[in-house]
């Protein structure tokens, strides 16, 4: 779980891009942007997530962030095994962990109750329990 918190602020940094998709046209033209690097496959899953939520109007916020997961990891895996992009030169098991990883830094890992549950479960191992 340490591990985890220390790498949220690596995976925020990696992920940063100020230009996201504007839409599907700028996908299908310039692939190559978007599986260029991390913050590309972080946007792209963004962008992908979102469509699909909408799409198949899922409303409960775990099954978004589930969604983002499921993309980044095929977008990732995707690209290692076409041999097309940063992943391009990745074992199998790595592009999954570097999918979920762009999963979490897309949507999912930073948002407020997520950050709320780490910060509750830390506080919780340095509270005392009451004694009966």
């Amino acid at each position: 779980m340490f591990l985890f918190v220390l790498l949220a602020i690596p995976i925020a940094m990696f992920a940063q891009d100020p230009n996201p998709p504007t839409g599907w046209q700028d996908i299908l033209l310039n692939p190559g942007v978007w599986f260029a690097s991390f913050t590309g496959i972080t946007l792209l899953t963004a962008f992908v997530a979102a469509f699909f939520n909408g799409l198949l109007k899922i409303a409960k916020p775990f099954l978004k962030q589930l969604c983002a997961w499921v993309i980044a990891i095929l977008l990732v895996v995707g690209s290692d095994i076409i041999n097309f992009g940063y992943a391009k030169d990745f074992p199998l098991l790595f592009a999954v962990v570097n999918g979920f990883f762009a999963g979490l830094a897309s949507n999912g890992w930073f948002d407020i109750p997520t950050l709320k549950s780490i910060l509750d479960a830390i506080q919780g191992w340095f509270t005392p329990k009451p004694t009966p």
